[in-house]
């Protein structure tokens, strides 16, 4: 069965073209302009951020306030089963991130089934169990396994599963970013996000899987700033608008001027201005964020509050007065990256102990990370994050 693949340049409408053209400029101005002290945090932040909105499209009952309190619990025993699977999403993002897929095999089944892999690595076996059919029957999910069952996702029914790999063979030779170029990496990114999904290749964990497989060819498509935004954020911001965009580029072909595939042209078209559109969105609310005078100004806010004990945790309790120093170092650790113990005793002018003890209490809270090498960088703490960036949780 024959797929169009993705909007090709020379078919996309001009406000499309201008868009993808924005979006282009907009990651590549926001990754430029990054103060990089807060590259590397906001990124952990943003990896977190992301898992948290694309379990949230699949059910995901957790807050973010929950979230932010288990952050760096590493006890799985002792995690919710909705924040085990966030976390988990999370280290797969991490992992990822540490061993990249080469962008040439982004497409590949084995990437792609790796990445599947991925999502439940480490999850405990009652964890995996699913239920299949119409019947609910149970089965246990075989991490990056492709399914041998055909199945049913509402009124979608999805290809064979004996098709399964004819489609994965077409699914790598069409979105080879080696032969993609211009605009045509973007337009594919959405093409493919569709087409994976659409496939449905897992007997469970579809959405999550093609979800990250977008985060992943996003980066090797050319966004050098991708991981500073998310598409997720964007899809759950009004999942209902997320699955009528894929429901359109469903629809089979409606005549020949609808394209030559089996499925929709039209449909497509529809699911890639939505898709740019979501991009769009998305670059614009974090370098909006990070616009110096009014991030300055909510630092400012944050830490002049620490002062005054007026801020509560993400569970509600009060936290401890900081010394306003913790404002003054905070803000040379954004400016001018990383400082020795010994520097930042002297640009603070406190005595060694009370030095030690604000960067102990900074440390504690996740303000601050200090090093074997006695240097002290910064950090994005779960408590202030609502401060520092609204709206991002």
């Amino acid at each position: 069965m024959a797929l169009t693949p993705f909007t090709t340049q020379d078919r996309a409408p001009g406000d499309l073209k201008d868009a993808v053209l924005e979006l282009m400029h907009l990651d590549a101005s926001l990754n430029a302009n990054i103060p990089k002290p807060m590259r590397l945090p906001l990124i952990r932040l943003q990896r977190l951020a992301n898992s948290y909105y694309s379990n949230k499209i699949e059910g995901n009952r957790a807050s973010p306030g929950d979230l932010l309190c288990t952050q760096n619990d590493s006890k799985d025993a002792e995690v919710a089963p909705d924040l085990l699977e966030i976390k988990h999403h999370a280290d797969a993002r991490l992992r990822l991130a540490k061993d990249p897929i080469d962008a040439a095999a982004i497409c590949t089944r084995e990437s792609i089934s790796r990445l599947h892999s991925e999502l439940y690595t480490g999850l405990p076996a009652k964890h995996l169990l699913i239920k299949v059919g119409a019947d609910g029957e149970p089965a246990s999910l075989a991490p990056g396994e492709y399914r041998t069952r055909g199945v049913k996702v509402g009124l979608h029914i999805p290809p064979h599963a004996d098709e399964i790999g004819t489609y994965l063979t077409w699914f790598e030779n069409a979105y080879r970013l080696n032969r993609l170029h211009g605009l045509a990496p973007l337009l594919a990114a959405a093409g493919a996000h569709h087409r994976l999904l659409w496939l449905h290749p897992f007997i469970d964990g579809n959405g999550r899987t093609g979800r990250l497989f977008t985060d992943e060819y996003l980066t090797a498509g050319g966004l050098k700033g991708y991981g500073l935004w998310s598409m997720s954020r964007g899809f759950a911001g009004d999942a209902d608008a997320y699955y009528a965009a894929l429901r359109a580029a469903d629809h089979v072909r409606k005549g020949d001027l609808d394209g030559r595939g089996a499925l929709s042209d039209r449909g497509l078209l529809k699911f890639t201005e939505y898709f740019i559109s979501i991009a769009l969105e998305q670059a614009r609310f974090v370098s909006a964020l990070l616009e110096p005078r009014t991030l300055n100004r909510r630092i400012d806010h944050y830490f002049h509050m620490r002062q005054c004990s007026g801020l509560p945790r993400a569970d509600g309790k009060s936290l401890p007065t900081l010394r306003i120093e913790a404002l003054h170092l905070y803000r040379s650790l954004l400016e001018s990256g990383p400082m020795q113990y010994s520097d930042i005793q002297a640009k603070l002018g406190l005595s060694e102990s009370t030095t030690r003890d604000l960067l102990g209490q900074m440390a504690r809270e996740g303000l601050i990370a200090m090093g074997d090498d006695s240097q002290v960088s910064m950090r994005l703490s779960g408590h202030s994050i609502m401060t520092l960036f609204p709206g991002l949780l």
